[in-house]
């Protein structure tokens, strides 16, 4: 049985706010939700960092952000010309806890990944430097780095979803809405 396929980034982003994809970083929908649950936490959320992220493939994507600066970084999206409709925001991942992050995907070769050990958001740190694997080696790689659960995971969204890149994270600690899981699925897509 496979899912339907993952055409583009918004189709993404709504699917993963429902779930479909496993673990991932407590994500809210836009900055009203953003602001309500901020509101609601009190000074809990205050010491976090969040990420402005884009419903648009490769765009603009902001980092590290305190929650203070939030708004006013919706605010200059939205002054870029992005739409609030493109716009969603999630916790910062503890990217100085990165073990090795990457794209996953099952090609000619079998399965091959492009990966990092860098501990920076994925985009920055497989620019820095990155490296190559395929077969047996990703297998050994993420049964060494990631918890069994996340490794069933990861292997259930190569079944389910043939022919997509599947983006993750895995931290020497848990992380995100999945209990106990040391592993992030950042993107799934194929587009």
């Amino acid at each position: 049985m496979n899912y339907p396929p993952v055409r583009t980034k918004k189709d993404f982003v709504r699917r993963y706010m429902a779930g479909e994809f496993g673990n991932r970083p407590p994500t809210w929908n836009d900055l009203k939700t953003f602001l309500t649950y901020a509101k609601s936490a009190g000074n809990d959320w205050v010491g976090g960092l969040y990420h402005l992220r884009n419903r648009i493939a490769s765009a603009d994507t902001w980092f590290n952000l305190s929650a203070v600066e939030v708004e006013p970084m919706w605010n200059i999206a939205l002054s870029m010309g992005y739409n609030p409709d493109d716009l969603y925001i999630s916790q910062m991942a503890p990217t100085g806890n990165t073990l090795v992050q990457g794209e996953l995907q099952i090609r000619d070769k079998g399965l091959e990944l492009h990966g990092t050990y860098v501990k920076l958001p994925m985009r920055d740190a497989l620019k820095e430097s990155s490296f190559n694997m395929v077969g047996l080696q990703v297998t050994t790689m993420l049964k060494l780095y990631c918890d069994a659960n996340s490794v069933e995971w990861i292997n259930v969204l190569l079944e389910l979803y043939p022919g997509h890149v599947i983006e993750f994270s895995c931290y020497n600690k848990s992380f995100g809405t999945v209990p106990r899981s040391n592993t992030v699925i950042w993107e799934v897509r194929n587009y």
